[in-house]
């Protein structure tokens, strides 16, 4: 199967969590394609002056790959500077949130797996 960028679902989300401006999703797959294993497949671009809130994951964990751009990731409270190839995971019972820092839009790959 070969899935094209047209077919690809997008969406804005302003305040997404409770944080501030706007991120944009790039759905890469479905929750169906993902056969009940995980819930989001996604690149989202975190505008800059924008961020997602501080929320918690429970019976799932949710990895970020930083694509592009720069950032700060609340890892349980401890706010960590991420850039470019960083990789940052929130485990089942943990808080995160992050923000763009940037003049540029800080763009993550982004995977939730269901436990």
């Amino acid at each position: 199967m070969v899935i094209k960028p047209n077919s690809m679902r997008r969406e804005n989300i302003t305040k997404m969590r409770g944080g501030d401006g706007e991120v944009q999703i790039l759905h890469l797959l479905e929750k169906e394609s993902l056969l009940g294993k995980a819930r989001l497949f996604a690149k989202l671009t975190v505008k800059p002056g924008s961020s997602i809130g501080l929320h918690k994951h429970e019976n799932e964990f949710e990895i970020f790959y930083v694509l592009s751009g720069e950032g700060i990731f609340n890892d349980n409270g401890t706010r960590i500077t991420v850039q470019a190839g960083d990789i940052c995971l929130t485990n089942s019972g943990e808080n995160h949130s992050i923000e763009n820092t940037s003049e540029q839009n800080l763009e993550l790959l982004a995977i939730i797996v269901l436990l």
